[in-house]
């Protein structure tokens, strides 16, 4: 049952609000709808965390709610329009939904996530080496160690200039502070483009940089947004159909 012939989306509150405004002879109907709009809210709250939601809200308007709250408020007239309403179809929507969710969308925002994270390490170990190629060529300059002796002596010349050695590991340890978020932003942003121009009804490219902002670390194992509270609406949502 799909909302492609409305021109007006409702959000999960508009429809609950609409539906219990209902004055119709099949409570039991309008029960059940109550609890399937119910499991939608909770899909449309996960997406939205996560970052998915894009035009309207894409779970809970799956449904043409104006077909299903006009039936449902009609009277008997031969035969009840009450019973036109196919509960079956609205539940199996709402299953695909969830599993879309979980087993598409999810594994789909955590690949790219992925990627993103081995980009990211890979342009900072190769950056990193050339850092310090640099530090030996530096240092090497400053007699600090020769090619024809193995042996480093760093103390010797953190003790006979402690300023400079201070100074420059700060300078090395911002720079390389600055560098890695940097390439963060900059790899997240590529991929973020390509995500845009890739058609879906979901915002990819505003949950992948959601995932990939200054505050969450390169190697965090979820995605923002699931956690242990959607999935277990989601388990909620399978045993109550």
């Amino acid at each position: 049952m799909s909302n492609s012939n409305d021109t007006n989306l409702m959000t999960g509150f508009q429809v609950k609000r609409q539906l219990k405004s209902v004055n119709t002879d099949k409570p039991d109907i309008k029960n059940s709808l109550l609890s399937i709009v119910d499991q939608f809210q909770c899909l449309d709250h996960i997406a939205k965390s996560i970052g998915l939601i894009k035009d309207g809200f894409p779970f809970v308007n799956r449904v043409s709610w104006k077909t299903v709250l006009s039936n449902l408020e009609k009277s008997n007239e031969g035969e009840n329009k009450a019973e036109n309403i196919k509960l079956n179809d609205i539940v199996e929507t709402i299953t695909r939904s969830s599993d879309q969710l979980e087993n598409e969308l999810i594994p789909q925002l955590q690949k790219w996530r992925n990627n993103w994270m081995l980009e990211v390490i890979l342009i900072d170990f190769v950056l990193l080496a050339l850092l310090v190629f640099l530090i030996a060529g530096v240092t090497h300059t400053q007699g600090v160690w020769a090619l024809s002796n193995i042996n480093i002596s760093i103390l010797p010349f953190l003790y006979e200039r402690p300023v400079f050695s201070l100074v420059a590991g700060i300078i090395i340890f911002i720079s390389f502070f600055v560098m890695h978020f940097t390439i963060r932003n900059f790899v997240a942003n590529r991929l973020a483009m390509k995500l845009k121009k890739e058609p879906s009804e979901f915002d990819f490219a505003n949950a992948f940089l959601k995932n990939t902002r200054i505050q969450h670390s390169i190697f965090r194992p979820d995605i923002i947004g699931w956690n242990w509270l959607s999935r277990k609406c989601l388990l909620k949502n399978r045993h109550a159909e």
